[in-house]
């Protein structure tokens, strides 16, 4: 019999297949696309785009911290900064945010929020906790907390199972070259 399993690691393996690993990517894939969906839909009821909403809320949540330089924003967003260049661009644009020289680091910037922008997320909200009360109406609390847990090491093991795609197409492409 070949064996076409997609996972060997036993964690991932029930009575040794691979069917529920297979059902919870795909799970986890659906809902990707409906979290963008919803991300954009917060966007577009803000009158931006669903990436320019995200770049908002995290320059407004980072504020707090007082690190709202374009890296601080790209690591909180596990995007690129050139990424958030563009996004933070478009968003002075439209008068959202506010870019300075950071005092302690002349290479650095500071983005804040304008007053316009602090309004519109606050009219935002209205809309924005039931939408993800809704969102996440299956999940308790217990299961919220391993979920905040566990996704953020998803992200670190997803960035190195794409190093070991980028390594596995460069070896295929020098040997068929």
């Amino acid at each position: 019999m070949t064996d076409f399993r997609t996972v060997t690691r036993p964690e991932l393996l029930e009575d040794g297949d691979d069917h529920r690993f297979r059902a919870l990517i795909y799970d986890i894939l659906a809902f990707s696309t409906r979290l963008d969906a919803v991300r954009n839909g917060l966007g577009a009821l803000m009158g931006l785009a669903g990436p320019q909403y995200s770049v908002l809320i995290t320059v407004k949540m980072l504020e707090e911290t007082g690190n709202t330089g374009i890296s601080d924003v790209a690591d909180y967003l596990h995007v690129s900064g050139a990424f958030v260049t563009s996004e933070v661009n478009k968003l002075l644009k439209q008068g959202l945010v506010t870019k300075v020289v950071n005092a302690n680091d002349r290479r650095r910037v500071s983005l804040s929020l304008t007053d316009e922008a602090r309004q519109r997320l606050q009219k935002l909200s209205e809309y924005q906790r039931p939408i993800n009360d809704i969102l996440f109406a299956g999940v308790a609390r217990d299961e919220f907390f391993v979920l905040s847990s566990v996704l953020p090491r998803l992200v670190t093991d997803g960035d190195n199972a794409l190093l070991e795609i980028d390594y596995l197409l460069k070896r295929r492409n020098s040997l068929a070259g």
